[in-house]
């Protein structure tokens, strides 16, 4: 009788020892990585935690940027050895859970909550199918960790393997634990992006331009309407890439750190129709000049466009007014000498005329004169871009940096643009939103040999905020409707269509603008719309079909 009572209760702790393994096949209990407080998987099963084999966790950082998620990969391995289970956790320092585990493979993880010491802890564990029964030495479980949304400290991840040898037994299970520990950082700055240049080029891509901001980091990338492009040049204020082709019409332009973070502006990049025609120029008058520069030519031919650059030799000339016929600019100092002179379109399109121009005189020394804006402009915060301008002399190694600031010339704070070589006399910049001052000027300087030049401007000058254009309806009848939605419409605004003012401008409110009356020519093309307003602010320009 006795030895039916004993092997009756031998028989009952096999079955609920076999019960047991098979539950914890399935969800083994929470609070058993090794962290401190906790148990380990070694409570139950029965196997050593020596090698030969190991748990591994991989996919962590050196240090955590806050908020950022990161895939992580929990590996158990051990020769021979046939089903797997693991549990990793997350903890501060004071034993707290840190960031935030997400299953990724509902199939073989799971997602727990236990408790140690009164404080709630995250688990991530295998479920029945992550056992993985016949995988023989290895097994991989994968999940995402997404770190707190600000710096903690310290972080450590604890993490338990079981190698088990699948005989639904406890008895021959190797348990293997490890820790990582991961410090914080402080969040890394956003980018911000103030200007592009130039902000316009054909629809068949290929235009160099240069991206002005602040906090670029190495691997930053840039996407023009979307099309992402590679850039030639990182640094931390200012990137160099080349535009993709694009549809005729004005894009967003997002520059996207590594580590996620972006700046854009709206509209900030136009594709011209490539069908455009090539400038022709003919003739420039007069076609001699002092060395000093400062000498008004006019060029004659046809083709120009709204934006055309001219430079007489290496030099960019000064823009005074464009036609489709007539150029009128300002002549650069520069070396004497016979000199070529090139008219290019937005487009990229050129036309040359070779010793079209002679410098007369000796070589000036270096100097460098602010033209604009020099105390009697409006600037536009988020607005229409505006054209710098100055005249240097200096050698072709110079380099040029322009700087903006907003306390009447005590502090330069804010960097504008860096590195500009020295054939540069000009400079298109998108005032950015946020900046709002009466006492703005802006310093020119040209660093060369070690040497630094600079000038500033003679007077304030005004950055006010500009009205916002966030979308246009047009209705056409025998004239045009123009319907205009955005922020910050003055009364007394001007609503103009392709640089002129509609007939009939009412301002119903700072959100809306309807012009009436406007000539039905402009109906089934592609016109830029932009609102001024009665303090000479313009805003960014839409482009809308009627």
């Amino acid at each position: 009788m006795n030895k039916k009572i004993k092997s009756l209760a031998l028989f009952s702790i096999l079955l609920c020892w076999a019960t047991l393994v098979y539950a914890f096949s399935s969800s083994p209990p929470t609070s058993n990585t090794g962290a401190p407080g906790e148990g380990s998987c070694s409570n139950c099963h029965r196997g050593t935690n020596s090698p030969p084999g190991n748990v591994r966790i991989t996919g962590l950082p050196q240090s955590y940027e806050a908020g950022r998620q990161y895939n992580l990969t929990v590996t158990v391995s051990e020769t021979g050895k046939m089903r797997w289970g693991f549990q990793i956790t997350a903890l501060r320092d004071d034993g707290s859970a840190a960031g935030t585990f997400t299953v990724t493979d509902s199939s073989r993880t799971q997602l727990l909550n236990g408790s140690v010491g009164g404080r709630t802890r995250m688990y991530v564990q295998h479920t029945v199918n992550g056992t993985q029964r016949g995988t023989r030495d290895t097994a991989s479980f994968n999940l995402s960790w997404t770190a707190p949304t600000s710096d903690v400290g310290r972080i450590t991840f604890y993490a338990a393997g079981n190698a088990a040898n699948g005989d639904s037994s406890s008895g021959g299970d190797n348990v293997y634990l490890t820790n990582v520990a991961i410090s914080g950082a402080p969040a890394t700055p956003a980018p911000t992006l103030s200007n592009i240049n130039p902000n316009r080029g054909p629809s068949s891509g290929g235009t160099e331009v240069t991206l002005t901001g602040t906090n670029f980091s190495n691997g930053a990338t840039v996407t023009f309407g979307g099309t992402r492009v590679t850039p030639r040049s990182v640094n931390a204020t200012s990137i160099t890439a080349v535009t993709p082709s694009g549809s005729a019409g004005a894009v967003n332009v997002v520059v996207t750190n590594s580590d996620g973070q972006t700046a854009r502006i709206n509209n900030g990049f136009t594709f011209e129709a490539s069908q455009l025609p090539a400038p022709t120029l003919n003739s420039i008058n007069p076609n001699t000049g002092p060395t000093s520069g400062d000498t008004t030519v006019t060029l004659s031919g046809t083709g120009f466009m709204q934006g055309a650059t001219v430079s007489i030799g290496s030099r960019q000339a000064t823009m005074v007014s464009v036609t489709s016929t007539q150029i009128t600019a300002v002549t650069q100092p520069s070396d004497p000498g016979n000199v070529n002179v090139t008219v290019t379109n937005p487009d990229g399109q050129a036309s040359v005329i070779t010793n079209a121009f002679t410098y007369v005189g000796t070589t000036p020394s270096g100097s460098v004169q602010l033209l604009n804006p020099n105390g009697t402009e409006v600037l536009s915060s988020g607005g229409l871009p505006f054209m710098i301008n100055w005249m240097v002399m200096s050698g072709s190694t110079a380099t040029q940096r322009l700087e903006l600031s907003t306390d009447g010339g005590q502090t330069f704070s804010t960097m504008i643009t860096d590195n500009l070589s020295a054939d540069k006399t000009s400079f298109v910049y998108n005032v950015p939103p946020a900046i709002n001052t009466t006492r703005a000027r802006i310093r020119i300087s040209v660093i060369e040999n070690g040497a630094t030049i600079s000038d500033m401007s003679d007077a304030d000058f005004r950055i006010l905020p500009a009205a916002t254009i966030t979308k246009i309806t047009a209705t056409v009848t025998s004239s045009i409707k123009f319907k205009v939605t955005g922020t910050n419409f003055q009364s007394g605004a001007i609503l103009e269509i392709e640089g002129q003012a509609a007939p009939s401008t009412n301002v119903k409110s700072a959100t809306s603008i309807v012009a009436k009356k406007v000539s039905s020519s402009f109906a089934g093309k592609a016109v830029k719309v932009r609102v001024r307003n009665p303090d000479g602010t313009v805003s960014m320009e839409m482009t809308v079909t009627p």
